[in-house]
C-alpha cells in the first residue's frame, strides 16, 4: 500500500546510470531515504523540484526491512518565491542544509514541531527583502533547543561563554579566551523577526565559529560544513 508524506530534500546522489537517492526529513516519519528511479531518463520531467530544503510531497511503497523507499511521484509542497534564486540566501540555504544533512540522518522518529520550525524560518528568509544576514546563526542557536543543548541564559552578565557546558562563568576555559559574553547575549536576546541584523561582519564571523564549535561539542562526530568557506566570502 502506497503512503505519502512531506519532506524537506536534504541532500541527493546518483545511484547507478539513472536514478537518484534522496535524503530526507520527514513530517510523518523523520529521516528517510528514498530511491528515485528513471531520473536522469529524458522522459522524466519534474527535475526542478529537487533544490536543497525545498518542501516537497513524496508518495511512495513502504519497505519494511529498512532498505530504501522506492518513490512513484514527487510534487512541489510548498513553492518558495526566491530562496533558490537569490544568491545570498541560496547560500545560506545549502550552509544549513548540510548541517541539517549531517545531525538528523540519526532522526527516524516523527516530530512534527522540529519540522514546522525549519518550514516556518525557512519561510521567513523567503519572506525577507534585506537585514538577514545573522539568519544562519539565528537557525542554529534556536535549532539546537530540538537537539537538547540551547544554552542556559542565566547569569549572563559573567564575562564568558562556556562552550562546553552551555552557561555563562566568571573564567574563561584557557587563559587566551576573550571575552564572548556580550555577543553571546546579543545572539540569545535577537530575535529575527525585528527585521535587523544584530552583528557586523567581524562579530559575525566570530559568532559562526563559535556556533560550529558548540556543535562539535555536543554532537558526536560534527563536522564543519564544506559551504562554511563560501558563507564566510559572502558576509564578508
Amino acid at each position: 500500500m502506497m503512503q505519502n508524506t512531506k519532506a524537506f530534500l536534504l541532500s541527493y546522489i546518483k545511484y547507478g546510470d539513472t536514478s537518484l537517492i534522496l535524503r530526507c526529513y520527514t513530517d510523518e516519519y523523520g529521516f528517510k531515504s528514498f530511491i528515485l528511479k528513471n531520473y536522469f531518463s529524458k522522459k522524466y520531467r519534474k527535475k526542478y523540484f529537487l533544490f536543497i530544503l525545498n518542501e516537497i510531497e513524496i508518495i511512495f511503497y513502504p519497505k519494511k526491512n529498512g532498505s530504501l523507499e522506492l518513490v512513484k511521484e514527487i510534487n512541489p509542497s510548498y513553492f518558495f518565491k526566491e530562496i533558490h534564486t537569490d544568491l545570498i540566501k541560496s547560500s545560506i540555504l545549502t550552509f544549513i542544509g548540510e548541517i541539517l544533512n549531517q545531525i538528523l540522518s540519526n532522526e527516524h522518529v516523527k516530530d512534527l514541531s522540529l519540522y514546522q520550525y525549519i518550514k516556518t524560518h525557512l519561510i521567513a528568509l523567503d519572506n525577507r527583502k534585506n537585514n538577514f544576514a545573522d539568519f544562519h546563526l539565528y537557525f542554529l542557536i534556536n535549532l539546537s533547543k530540538y537537539l537538547g543543548f540551547y544554552p542556559l541564559n542565566t547569569n549572563s552578565k559573567l564575562p564568558y561563554f562556556n562552550l562546553d557546558d552551555g552557561i555563562f562563568s566568571l573564567k574563561g576555559k584557557s587563559i587566551n579566551q576573550e571575552n564572548n559574553s556580550h555577543l553571546w547575549n546579543i545572539l540569545l536576546e535577537y530575535d529575527f523577526n525585528d527585521e535587523k541584523n544584530c552583528f557586523n561582519s567581524t562579530q559575525r564571523s566570530r559568532m559562526l565559529e563559535e556556533i560550529l564549535t558548540y556543535y562539535k561539542m555536543h554532537l558526536t562526530n560534527f563536522k564543519k560544513p564544506t559551504s562554511l568557506d563560501i558563507l564566510k566570502l559572502i558576509f564578508e
